[in-house]
């Protein structure tokens, strides 16, 4: 896991978090719909964001629902994208269990599993 896109094509385990760069800017990626079902609501990412602004002086969070589409497979899949600023640049690793423990909460607040 963690491959240049994210995961691979043939995805047996994904990962929930996981660390990537996009245009030159590192990104935490949360593969929220894989384990919660559902998307983050706006509540949970304003949620996210206060945890982050401990740590950060500004963040971006992307809510995104993707398509992935190829001969034999759809899939529709709800990622949280957080956007690192430049002077976050080094602190994935330390910034990776903030968001995390932060997934884990909201899966966890909502599962219906008896």
């Amino acid at each position: 896991m963690g491959a240049a896109g994210g995961y691979e094509w043939s995805m047996k385990s994904p990962t929930l978090v996981f660390h990537t760069d996009r245009e030159g800017r590192s990104e935490l990626i949360v593969n929220f719909g894989v384990y919660s079902g559902r998307e983050a609501t706006e509540a949970e990412i304003h949620r996210l964001a206060q945890n982050l602004l401990n740590e950060l002086e500004s963040v971006e969070i992307v809510s995104e629902r993707r398509y992935e589409f190829d001969a034999g497979v759809e899939a529709t899949v709800h990622q949280v994208r957080v956007v690192l600023p430049r002077a976050a640049d080094g602190l994935e690793r330390d910034l990776t269990p903030i968001v995390s423990d932060w997934a884990h909460d909201c899966i966890g607040e909502r599962n219906l599993t008896p």
